[in-house]
């Protein structure tokens, strides 16, 4: 049996002091949250192809912080309670793709949506691959296949956003080819870039606009607060970002769950909640998670006057 170091026995005694004045205050907080929301929301973003390793680095956590949250340690299962602003660090986070490594596997729909979509412009996946550096065949094959790689991915977005609206003949692309490209891309079905949303077409799930007509939003004002308290409503664009915006500023709904309650892929809720807020800082003003930092405690008071 190990025994405690003299610095050991400062540090928890100091410890116990802490705790037992704020205790004295009002102001004492479990240091623990239950472990399972955590557990799951870190394993729907390694199934979204975040490894551990990476997610920690992202966080700021140390090495191996994750391992007995996930699978055990010394003969224990995977622990029931975890720390409380690990916990609340972790569930504000879904990663985006920027923040995925290089070799890290994703689904493919957005890549090959961007592909297909600039084959309707008239640039052949030669031409793609030529301009990323790629081999043609290494090219064709990743972009074929189900699961991409974040390199690739991130690659193909860039290109994407440059080319969207390009010219292929100012690109290299001889004007028979751009024009059989676009031919052979119209037979097979594809889409072009105003088919898709940016904020959605890296989402599986999502039909491109063509397809999925935007319903006409429902009568009357003040929808977004109306959708808010349960009625069944239709959003415009501009009141499902108001709704988004709420979730996002004022309830501790992870971005998993904002996402399921608007229909849409956690990736585009980020994505989504990040242009809001750069938006509001270009018009001087600040969006953060107001919420989180009374996940687990009501708030007095003074306390929502401070939040507001």
């Amino acid at each position: 049996m190990s025994v405690r170091t003299p610095a050991q026995k400062r540090a928890n005694a100091h410890m116990q002091a802490r705790r037992r004045r704020l205790q004295a205050l009002g102001q004492w907080q479990q240091p623990f949250v239950n472990a399972q929301p955590v557990r799951d929301h870190v394993n729907r973003m390694r199934a979204a192809g975040m490894p551990i390793r990476a997610l920690e680095e992202r966080l700021g956590l140390s090495a191996h912080h994750l391992d007995h949250l996930l699978f055990g340690s010394n003969g224990l299962p995977p622990g029931e309670k975890f720390e409380k602003e690990p916990a609340e660090l972790i569930l504000a986070f879904w990663p985006t793709l920027n923040d995925l490594p290089g070799p890290s596997r994703i689904d493919a729909a957005g890549t090959q949506r961007r592909v297909q979509a600039l084959e309707t412009r008239g640039f052949p996946r030669a031409a793609m691959a030529r301009q990323l550096g790629f081999g043609k065949t290494y090219f064709q094959k990743a972009v074929a296949s189900e699961k991409v790689t974040a390199r690739v991915a991130r690659a193909v977005r860039d290109l994407y956003g440059m080319w969207w609206n390009a010219d292929p003949c100012k690109h290299g692309v001889p004007a028979w080819v751009a024009d059989r490209t676009r031919r052979a891309a119209d037979r097979q079905g594809f889409y072009g870039p105003l088919a898709w949303d940016d904020d959605t077409i890296d989402d599986p799930t999502a039909l491109p606009q063509t397809d999925a007509m935007a319903p006409a939003a429902s009568d009357g004002d003040n929808l977004a607060a109306r959708w808010l308290m349960g009625e069944s409503v239709i959003l415009s664009r501009a009141e499902r970002n108001e709704v988004l915006q709420h979730l996002f500023e004022w309830t501790t709904d992870t971005t998993a769950q904002i996402a399921a309650r608007l229909e849409m892929s956690p990736e585009a809720a980020e994505r989504q909640w990040h242009r809001l807020q750069q938006k509001a800082a270009a018009d001087g003003r600040r969006l953060w998670r107001r919420a989180w930092a009374y996940r687990d405690k009501d708030l007095t008071k003074n306390e929502m006057g401070a939040a507001a």
